[in-house]
């Protein structure tokens, strides 16, 4: 096990399975490979240690951190998003990975920020997804969502 450019790989057998019961991460090579913000959920939750503190983990992604805590709570598996992509991906309540596709997207933004709207929904669009922006702040969490709409 260990922390491997933005990701943890768990190679312990029994772990590896567990976490992919849970939804966590991607096969890969006989483990599991999680981003290093899943890692940092699943430890606090005492799953898994990875030999970092939590703060060290999330380091600059503090808010996709809270958002991706708050949605996994609520029973939903979360996905971050592959390459550069800033969105994360959200499946329907109770769904597993591989049952089901994804049913939004969601990108993370600081409260007052302001998103480029045009250009994220063109993104859902593409990816025939839902697009919900999450705005964290002092006040917690806001989930807004967006669509476009055609008076044709």
């Amino acid at each position: 096990m260990g922390a491997e450019s933005g990701f943890f790989i768990v190679d312990d057998a029994e772990l590896a399975e567990k976490l992919e019961l849970l939804g966590a991460g991607v096969e890969e090579e006989g483990g599991r490979k999680l981003p290093l913000i899943e890692a940092a959920y699943f430890q606090e939750k005492g799953v898994l240690e990875t030999g970092k503190s939590i703060r060290e983990l999330v380091e600059g992604k503090e808010r996709e951190f809270e958002v991706l805590k708050h949605l996994r709570d609520s029973g939903r598996i979360v996905r971050i998003g592959e390459g550069d992509s800033e969105f994360l991906r959200v499946y329907r309540k109770g769904m597993r990975i591989g049952e089901d596709r994804t049913e939004g997207i969601v990108r993370v933004l600081g409260e007052g920020e302001k998103p480029d709207l045009l250009a994220d929904i063109a993104v859902a669009g593409k990816m025939r997804k839902e697009l919900t922006y999450a705005f964290v702040g002092g006040d917690g969490i806001t989930f807004v969502k967006a669509y476009r709409v055609s008076f044709e």
